[in-house]
């Protein structure tokens, strides 16, 4: 893989050439590294020492059904010479970022489109300093999928649940009674954040809410309807509402203090299953 630019200052030009893209996995954020090698026609090959810096700026975007933004590029400063030097561009990506892009790229790989600015901080008489290129560069579907399978369990699950700003098919929230979907996905960020705190009761306590705001915006089958139909003769909606309902009576516990429930301890891999439930439940219910 190379993909070429030059960036033209009047009758010059800087030849960049990108290479190898490589993945650094880190903790919630991952850099994706360009490397790539630059070049100055004004420059000569030889004495080596001969150099002149540039500040090279960009930001990248996803090539797919129409651009997508991901992010600045972190600037550098180059040190253009008369032949080619290795120089490298990091992108950080979150996790939720790095998902989006292994679902939807397909067969055929990932290709970033680099929307770059290069402005020379000495540049010679007569030479205007500063100008723009675009540049796309292409990762094969081969080398992305060893670059995704570097990052490995550093990467979580994500579940995107739409969030309205308004629901205007509803009533206004009253933030306690009132069903809307804006309400619902409310209480599943409030949940998110209980188990980022590591408050492992009050996030299952809090989907209880989500659940419970849910049969306020959708129809759910009842609970007797679902559980006296045998499991084989249920329909697909109320096989749907099964998992509704013994969801709803598995964060019962963590909402409701009684004797019985005091006896319910909750960790950390309880919370993260049950939002991960709640939050596909409100994703297939408001579709």
């Amino acid at each position: 893989m190379t993909d070429r630019v030059s960036l033209r200052f009047g009758s010059e030009n800087v030849h960049i050439s990108f290479d190898q893209v490589t993945l650094q996995a880190g903790n919630a954020t991952h850099g994706v590294t360009l490397n790539f090698s630059s070049r100055a026609t004004w420059l000569a090959p030889e004495p080596a020492s001969e150099t002149t810096p540039m500040l090279l700026t960009g930001t990248a975007w996803v090539d797919r059904d129409g651009p997508g933004r991901l992010g600045g590029l972190q600037p550098q400063v180059v040190q253009l010479r008369g032949y080619d030097a290795s120089e490298k561009f990091v992108l950080d990506l979150s996790d939720d970022q790095l998902i989006a892009l292994e679902r939807g790229r397909g067969d055929d790989g990932v290709t970033f489109r680099l929307d770059l600015q290069g402005t020379l901080l000495h540049p010679p008489d007569g030479m205007h300093p500063v100008t723009d290129e675009q540049v796309t560069v292409r990762v094969p579907g081969t080398r992305w999928m060893e670059l995704v399978e570097q990052a490995g369990s550093e990467v979580a699950v994500l579940i995107r649940v739409p969030s309205p700003l308004r629901d205007p098919s509803l009533p206004p929230a009253d933030g306690n009674s009132a069903g809307s979907l804006t309400l619902a996905t409310t209480r599943l960020a409030q949940a998110r954040a209980e188990l980022r705190d590591h408050r492992w009761e009050q996030s299952v306590g809090t989907c209880r809410k989500v659940l419970e705001i849910l049969a306020r915006t959708v129809k759910v089958p009842d609970a007797d309807e679902v559980f006296n139909t045998p499991r084989r003769r249920r329909t697909q909606e109320q096989q749907w509402a099964a998992m509704y309902h013994t969801l709803k009576d598995m964060t019962h516990p963590a909402h409701h203090d009684t004797p019985h429930t005091s006896q319910f301890n909750w960790s950390r891999p309880d919370a993260e299953a049950i939002l991960a439930a709640t939050a596909g439940l409100l994703l297939r219910y408001n579709a």
